[in-house]
Formats: structure tokens, sequence, C-alpha cells
């Protein structure tokens, strides 16, 4: 469990440079359609460099170990990927057309955690306990008073929120699928995921003025949130539920917040850290952080 949850922090702390490195880029005259789609081909190459002294059979051993069918597979991989990348990615841009980012990002988020948690106990049998509900709204309450910036029309809450809930539901189907967590199911979900993010590429096409900066900054994002934090994200998974995955990766404002500190010397506010309070509070209600085992006597 302890595995689980580091790997989900892990994630959410990476998932927080995505902001820092995006703004370079977008002050380069990057779309975000580029941005998406050149990470995640980069990452995609880089982990396909990494693995190439393996066969593609062992590398689907590996992410499914008693698989029948390859197509089967890949079309359970392709379907992780158009929920965890596609659809994440164009309901999140089509959002920002109607409200202010950070409003769009605390709904995605939400509805990530509460599509995981319903839809862990519909499609994956798990118990909905007290301390979950709890501890999912507890969180949910840091990201909205970190986050929330006055109001938001209804259309981009509701693109938020179909974003967040194609995420949360990829999460979840990756445990019903049975796919392993591990650096062959990354490659994969890369591959499917720049192919889907390809036809928004293509259709938003614009002249990129390629210098060390831009390289570096894609670098950055293709190897640190991109193929790192899938990673991350599809070994915690392994070990705790969706739920807990999504809810404990509500921890990312957290991070995001710390590196704006850090590299961007913007000074967090007393209600950030109220914020930050909440979401510790709902990480350890839905991990169940508060029981201690008792010592079993030899």
């Amino acid at each position: 469990m302890f595995k689980g949850i580091l790997l989900a922090l892990l994630a959410a702390a990476l998932n927080g440079t995505i902001g820092i490195f995006s703004k370079v880029l977008i002050e380069h005259g990057m779309t975000i359609e580029a941005i998406a789609f050149i990470k995640t081909l980069w990452a995609f190459i880089l982990i396909s460099l990494l693995l190439g002294r393996q066969t593609q059979r062992t590398q689907l051993q590996d992410i499914q170990t008693a698989f029948t069918s390859v197509t089967t597979l890949l079309l359970q991989i392709a379907f992780c990927a158009f929920l965890g990348i596609f659809v994440l990615f164009f309901f999140e841009t089509t959002a920002y057309q109607y409200g202010q980012a950070a409003n769009v990002v605390v709904v995605l988020m939400a509805a990530a955690a509460v599509s995981a948690l319903i839809g862990g106990w519909l499609l994956l049998a798990e118990k909905i306990t007290l301390s979950a509900i709890i501890g999912t709204l507890v969180a949910i309450t840091g990201i909205f008073i970190i986050s929330w910036a006055g109001s938001s029309s209804w259309q981009a809450v509701f693109y938020a929120a179909l974003a967040g809930s194609g995420y949360g539901i990829f999460s979840v189907l990756v445990k019903r699928f049975d796919l392993k967590g591990g650096l062959p199911l990354t490659k994969m979900l890369m591959l499917f995921g720049a192919l889907f993010l390809f036809i928004p590429f293509v259709q938003n096409l614009q002249p990129i003025e390629w210098n060390i900066s831009v390289v570096l900054n894609l670098l950055a994002l293709a190897i640190l949130p991109t193929l790192l934090g899938f990673y991350c994200i599809t070994k915690a998974l392994a070990c705790i539920s969706a739920a807990n995955v999504q809810v404990t990766g509500l921890s990312e404002p957290i991070f995001s917040m710390l590196l704006a500190w850090i590299f961007l010397n913007e000074v967090p506010t007393s209600q950030f850290f109220l914020g930050a309070v909440c979401i510790i509070i709902g990480i350890i209600l839905i991990n169940q952080l508060y029981r201690v085992s008792p010592k079993t006597e030899g």
C-alpha cells in the first residue's frame, strides 16, 4: 500500500512540472496541440530505445501475462490511451475556451477522483467505505480552496468534467484489463496516445521555431510528466485502488505551487496552505493511514 501511495505522490509531483515547462513553450509560440503531440511522441521514441533489445512478444507478456489475443490486448491498451490521453487532452483544451485555467483543473481533478471511486465500485467491485467518501470530498475541497478563481461557465465545468472522467475511468480500466504497469505498457500508451493526438495537432498545425530552449523543455515534458508520470501511475495501480491513486494524485496542486515558488518566485498564500492541509487529510482518510495495525505476537 505504501509503495502505491509513494508512486501516486511521485506521479503527482512529476505532473506538477507540466505548467512550468509548458509556460516556456507557449511563450515561444507553440500551440498546446503541438506540445501534447510532440511530448507524447518523443516519450514513445525514448521508451522504444530503452526496450530495443526486448522482442515485441516479451513486451506484450510483460503487459498482460496470459493474453490470448494480440488484437484484443492492443484494443484494450488503445481504449485506455483514448480515455487517459486523448479524451483528457481534448476536453481539457475545449474547457479552457470557456473558463479560467485554474477552474478547469479543479473540476477535472475532482471528476477524475469521483469517477475512479464510482468506476472501481461498478467495474471492479471495490467497496466504497465511509472514509473513502469523506477523504475524497475533503481532498476535493482542498483543491477548490487552492485553485478555484471566481465563477466559471457551465461549458467549462462540463468539458472539464468529461476530461477528468475519462482519466478516472482510464485508471479503472487499467486494473479491469489486468494491464501490468511498467515501461512496456507506458510505451504502448504513448504510441496510441500520439496517434490520437496527431489529429488535433494537424488540425491546428502552425510553424514551430526550434531552438535549444524549445527542445530542452519538450524533452523535459516527454521524460518527467509524460514518460515517468504514466509509468508511476500504472505501477501505483498495481498496488492500490484506482480511487486511491486518483485522490492521492490530488496532491498535484501542492507540488505545482511549491515548484512555482521555487522556480517562478510565486509566493503561496494562506489559502494555499489551508487547501494543502485538506488534501493531505483526504489522502490519509482514503488510504486509511490513520489505522495502526496491532503487532502480532509470535
